[in-house]
């Protein structure tokens, strides 16, 4: 029996990742654009509609004026990323380090994260708990459970309470759909910092 193998495509549902962001975009919107690509999202959804927009990505850039070409774990570690409310994580792979990275570094009110999420195919192609799936399930890392990507909504959600209890905020709002073949998950997750009173 012939492997099947994947090939990385950009914006492979180009039409809803745009529906989804231009539905859910705040309208004082601050954008953070760590896998900016070729611009194709910042062309149909944030050029003209958003008060600040910074694009970033190791690979290609779509304007030097506007985007910075580095590693966004870099980015995010080495610049001040609070006057952002919305952080667009459209990653081929899964983009959970960096966003633990934002939630612990960010210290505004309230935010939007874009995610792209291909947790689900990589859990399809191996059945391995990740590193991020071992700390948040509390399962052995590196375990083989055989379809594991049926549970990963649940998977997701624990994480979202984890972060929730870890950095202080409140998910306001997660909503997702998948990609046709059941291989990217698109979320789109409103936060609120909580503040306690000391």
């Amino acid at each position: 029996m012939k492997s099947k193998t994947w090939k990385k495509v950009d914006h492979s549902d180009l039409r809803n990742k745009v529906e989804l962001r231009r539905r859910f975009l705040p309208k004082d919107a601050r954008v953070l654009d760590l896998f900016c690509g070729r611009g194709n999202i910042y062309e149909r959804v944030y050029k003209g509609n958003v008060l600040k927009y910074i694009g970033v990505d190791k690979n290609i850039i779509h304007d030097e004026n506007i985007c910075v070409k580095t590693n966004n774990i870099i980015f995010v570690t080495k610049n001040n990323i609070n006057d952002f409310n919305v952080f667009d994580l459209d990653d081929y792979g899964s983009p959970w380090k960096v966003l633990y990275l934002i939630l612990r570094k960010w210290i505004g009110d309230k935010a939007t994260f874009f995610i792209t999420d291909g947790l689900v195919l990589s859990q399809k192609l191996s059945n391995k708990v990740t590193k991020f799936v071992s700390g948040t399930e509390k399962i052995p890392l590196r375990m083989k459970i055989p379809a594991i990507n049926r549970f990963y909504i649940d998977i997701f959600s624990t994480m979202l309470l984890d972060i929730q209890k870890r950095y202080n905020v409140k998910v306001e709002k997660a909503f997702y759909f998948f990609n046709e073949k059941k291989t990217v998950c698109y979320w789109v997750i409103n936060i609120k910092k909580i503040f306690k009173n000391i």
